[in-house]
């Protein structure tokens, strides 16, 4: 019997085989052909990793949800960094193959950052490390036959990249252990979120013991190895329990999904979920969802190499529209700019670009990107009930120049016999301190607000969420925070809208109570919370 410590990841236990997983480094090709060929190798591989991640992605928002996805967001950014390729190029350019150089300009990135000693840079350094390893992959033409056993059984690394987190069987996969690794790294942070019982920086694990029989308890951190009867049966009969209450609560939770969230003095919250595209519509509903109240159209844009056209748009809306049945489907006008970086857009580099051109400030500079998109939602608002939500509001003319647009495009729609909701709802988001203090003001021109909680924060406590040396300043349940919510529910209730939140915040059940208290209307999250909230509400006085 040996016991091996580590940090938990989740509180599951998990028993059976350890399987140690062997990377084969020793396949890497190292035979340079010409400059213009490996070229032409590395666009290709960059090209099929792409859409590698792509579908990374949409299995992360589908099995896991939309927060947790936003990590290969980052990786799509990572592909597209001038200076890490530029080390690439300049390696081809020295006589090494495209492996070698993608091989050493990641490792030299990545020791880079691991040196700076601290801890988002080290992440980062991670994600580039897993980036380097897809690339390495796709220009040998191999394919990822790396964890394929036939029975169940524990995976024992050195460490796991998001995309192999991510492509686990959770049928064969019962748990993972690696030796490095940290609590707050994208790989726990989707091993928690996929229900993965996981111990992570244990240190190197001797692989005498492949094939063993194991006890993986996350909860206290430890795997036993190779245990007496009697720990398994003490085991087997904790896991019995912890199982026994997990589906009680599944149970419970599935009987509230077509019932409405009524808080016991009454105030019904509407349910709603976040979703990136129109695919996610079905999960939503199946979880109990009352309507959409996050459709992020930047999805389409940054999935595609080109603008996609009017009827591309207009087709997607439908069928999340359509796929409702009639429930609230409110789609955010193009937001992108900051963390979401499109290339065929040619946005200008920025010192700042958090606090530069993004979101309805590019809408309102490129009127033509943004005139396709209200068209596409005004015809598809006949399939339903849409509603249109503006990003990045900071001001009443903003929103006057919208409305403005918006009636051409519903005047033209006339003019070419397209059906359209003539009356359907405007709403902005609020996630600038100046949207939530004027929002008195806002509030005459708009039917709603949803609170984007996350920039908010950001915004109000001038604090990077991203940066781990500032990032415990930006609590998003900061007494600021709070009040601006506040102050734009009065606002809004007051001309007779309603009010909304869509940032994370939303799922924060320490906090549906004072959400409650001020009749906030509807709370928009992922939807693997939206049952978990559903309750909640209907607990809070």
């Amino acid at each position: 019997m040996k016991i091996i410590k580590g940090t938990g990841i989740g509180t599951k236990k998990a028993s059976g085989i350890l399987r140690f997983y062997r990377s084969n480094k020793s396949s890497l090709n190292n035979k340079f052909t010409t400059y213009e060929n490996e070229m032409k190798r590395l666009e290709k591989a960059i090209s099929g990793v792409k859409k590698s991640i792509e579908s990374l992605s949409k299995k992360a928002k589908t099995k896991i949800g939309n927060e947790e996805a936003k990590i290969f967001e980052i990786h799509m950014m990572l592909l597209e960094d001038e200076d890490l390729f530029e080390t690439v190029t300049y390696e081809i350019s020295r006589g090494e193959c495209a492996e070698k150089a993608i091989s050493e300009a990641s490792e030299k990135y990545a020791r880079m950052l691991k040196a700076l000693d601290d801890e988002y840079l080290s992440e980062r350094a991670n994600d580039i490390k897993d980036i380097a390893s897809q690339l390495i992959n796709e220009l040998s033409g191999g394919e990822n036959k790396e964890f394929i056993h036939t029975s169940p059984y524990i995976l024992v690394a050195d460490d796991l990249s998001p995309s192999q987190t991510v492509s686990l069987d959770k049928d064969k996969i019962l748990g993972f252990v690696t030796f490095y690794g940290t609590p707050s790294s994208h790989t726990s942070i989707l091993a928690r979120a996929m229900g993965i019982p996981a111990l992570v920086g244990v240190g190197e694990i001797d692989e005498k013991y492949d094939g063993k029989y194991c006890l993986l308890d996350s909860e206290n951190g430890e795997i036993i190895i190779s245990p007496t009867e009697n720990e398994i049966s003490i085991f087997k009969e904790k896991e019995k329990e912890q199982n026994r209450i997990a589906k009680e609560h599944e149970s419970y939770l599935k009987e509230l999904i077509n019932k409405p969230a009524i808080s016991k003095n009454g105030h019904r919250v509407l349910i709603y979920a976040n979703i990136g595209s129109e695919k996610e519509a079905e999960g939503a509903l199946l979880n109990g969802a009352d309507g959409i109240g996050l459709l992020r159209s930047e999805m389409m844009y940054l999935s595609s190499d080109r603008y996609p056209s009017e009827d591309e748009l207009y087709y997607a809306y439908k069928e999340a529209i359509t796929e409702m049945k009639g429930r609230r489907v409110i789609i955010r006008t193009l937001d992108i700019g900051a963390d979401k970086q499109i290339p065929y857009f040619n946005i200008p580099k920025e010192e700042n670009p958090a606090l530069g051109y993004r979101g309805v400030r590019i809408c309102l500079d490129r009127i033509d990107i943004f005139k396709t998109q209200l068209r596409a939602i005004l015809r598809a608002s006949v399939y339903g009930k849409a509603s249109i939500m503006l990003p990045m509001i900071v001001s009443e003319k903003e929103i006057i120049k919208c409305r403005e647009i918006l009636e051409e495009c519903k005047n033209e729609l006339f003019e070419e016999n397209y059906a359209f909701d003539s009356k359907i709802e405007l709403g902005i988001m609020i996630e600038t301190p100046a949207s939530a203090i004027m929002s008195d003001v806002l509030a005459k021109h708009v039917d709603f607000f949803s609170v984007g909680t996350n920039d908010l924060t950001q915004y109000t406590l001038a604090v990077d969420r991203q940066n781990p040396k500032v990032s415990y300043i930006g609590e998003q349940n900061h007494e600021a925070i709070l009040r601006l919510i506040e102050i734009a529910a009065n606002a809004i209730h007051k001309k007779g809208g309603w009010i909304g939140i869509c940032g994370e915040l939303g799922a924060d059940l320490t906090l549906t109570q004072k959400f409650v208290d001020m009749k906030i209307d509807e709370l928009s999250v992922s939807s693997p919370y939206l049952l978990g909230i559903r309750k909640r509400v209907g607990e809070c006085l």
